[in-house]
């Protein structure tokens, strides 16, 4: 076997091997990153001392969100943990616009969950 075929030979083997951590890992990423713009949005919500039991609603139906996306148990955990930590961090700093202009954002993203 040349050397250009070997290699074309181990690129294929690994790509099956490997593809289905690759998907695994895009579901992943895909369930992080709805945690973290959810938990910016109800950190931004909590930080304008917007309406406590809509935020409270609002951050519950994230929860059931994720844990429905998550694949397994280990992905709804880790889920919950970036939700809760980037929500605790999101909570004590103010949004990128202003409370009167992120009610408009938050409103936005809690129908979306209706």
């Amino acid at each position: 076997m040349t050397h250009k075929l070997r290699n074309v030979f181990f690129f294929l083997t690994c790509s099956v091997l490997f593809l289905p951590t690759i998907s695994a890992n895009a579901n992943e990423n895909k369930l992080l990153l709805i945690a973290r713009e959810s938990a910016i949005v109800a950190g931004g919500a909590k930080y304008c001392k917007l309406d406590d039991d809509l935020v409270e609603e609002f951050i519950a139906r994230v929860e059931a969100r994720l844990s429905v996306l998550a694949s397994d148990e280990y992905e709804k955990v880790l889920a919950r943990l970036e939700f809760k930590n980037v929500l605790d961090a999101y909570s004590v700093r103010a949004p990128e616009k202003p409370c009167p202009e992120f009610t408009l954002t938050f409103e936005r993203a809690r129908q979306s969950l209706q």
